[in-house]
């Protein structure tokens, strides 16, 4: 366990950190002071990984082609950089504020643990990897240390790269002593928004319509919604409700660990599953690839990796088995993967979160 409390008098360091846990220890700090300016200077210049694209040079076509699309797009570099982003500094912001109304006493820290991951790159960032080499996310827990209390803030975008530390965008704060219960607790909080968006909405609609009955006014609103949402039904064949979660481990090419994560989402269709997304992860790389999925005509089901190769599979009794065939030179490799029954809830919530993240 890492512990340690927050001095609000030393002198915040800016930029650059020689590790995680300095990084960590500098975000903290920041928030101590509330001093938005110092956070800003804790993530990298747009300039400098800009010019690091450009002079990248590798031999290899397949890096070379992955590096360019970033080179052909710099923009997407800016992202990461709160003089281009200034939703960064808002995030840092709101949370503060967030913490605050929340009982939290910033300046009265214990750092308890920090969990980070490996990050999920998107397909618009193909090639980042190239000149950030490490890019991670996770978990910051802390504990007030006069209320007690343990709180858990999110963070993403942690960037290390020519052996330094870069960025923590600030992303949630909720009162939790442990991942599942942080997720559990997000839950509720997304839930008790969109019931106070939805109060608003209709507060705005029965003052518009002051004269009209208000029996009459909620008859309407509800006929309308109905209506809308056969309409949507009508639209959208595959919704977002995640009905089940599968975890499959396996070889490639017979030798070659491979994880496959599938979640079946909820639709109008006659099946229970209406579509899918999907994870992968070979066991020589690092990072885990958004896979589109589709259902082919034969009941095999299709997983994409655009940037290398096509996946079918046949999946049966706790059994995945196809073959992965290459975009480049069409070689095929075998797949064999059983279903993992006993998963932790853990491992389900990091999967979940790095799909959502990609999307």
């Amino acid at each position: 366990m890492i512990a340690f409390c927050l001095c609000v008098f030393s002198c915040i360091a800016v930029a650059q950190q020689k590790n995680e846990e300095a990084l960590v220890n500098q975000i903290l700090m920041c928030f101590a002071k509330h001093d938005d300016s110092a956070y800003m200077k804790l993530f990298p210049k747009a300039e400098e990984l800009i010019t690091m694209a450009n002079s990248y040079h590798d031999t290899n076509v397949i890096d070379s082609r992955r590096i360019n699309n970033i080179r052909r797009n710099p923009q997407r570099l800016q992202q990461f950089d709160p003089l281009y982003n200034p939703d960064i500094v808002k995030d840092f912001e709101f949370i503060l504020q967030k913490g605050i109304d929340s009982g939290l006493h910033w300046r009265d820290l214990v750092l308890a643990r920090f969990e980070f991951e490996k990050s999920i790159l998107s397909k618009e960032l193909v090639g980042l990897e190239k000149i950030i080499p490490y890019r991670l996310q996770g978990y910051i827990f802390v504990q007030d240390l006069l209320t007690r209390r343990v709180f858990c803030i999110t963070v993403k975008d942690v960037h290390g790269f020519n052996g330094k530390w870069y960025g923590g965008r600030i992303v949630n704060l909720l009162e939790a002593e442990s991942i599942e219960e942080y997720y559990v607790k997000l839950a509720k909080e997304k839930k008790v928004l969109k019931d106070v968006l939805m109060q608003q909405m209709y507060a705005l609609s029965d003052t518009a319509g002051a004269a009209e009955d208000s029996a009459a006014v909620a008859a309407k609103k509800a006929q309308e919604q109905k209506k809308a949402e056969e309409d949507d039904d009508d639209k959208k064949h595959i919704t977002t409700e995640v009905i089940e979660r599968k975890l499959y481990t396996g070889t490639f090419d017979k030798e070659i660990g491979l994880e496959l994560y599938v979640r079946g989402l909820k639709g109008n269709c006659p099946q229970a599953v209406c579509g899918w997304e999907a994870i992968y992860k070979f066991e020589d790389k690092n990072e885990y690839v958004i896979l589109e999925v589709t259902k082919g005509p034969n009941g095999k089901l299709v997983f994409t990796d655009e940037d290398n190769g096509v996946m079918e599979l046949t999946i049966k009794n706790g059994k995945a088995t196809g073959e992965w065939t290459s975009f480049t030179d069409k070689t095929t490799f075998d797949v064999d993967l059983t279903e993992k029954i006993e998963v932790k809830n853990r491992t389900l919530f990091k999967l979940d979160a790095i799909i959502e993240d990609s999307q």
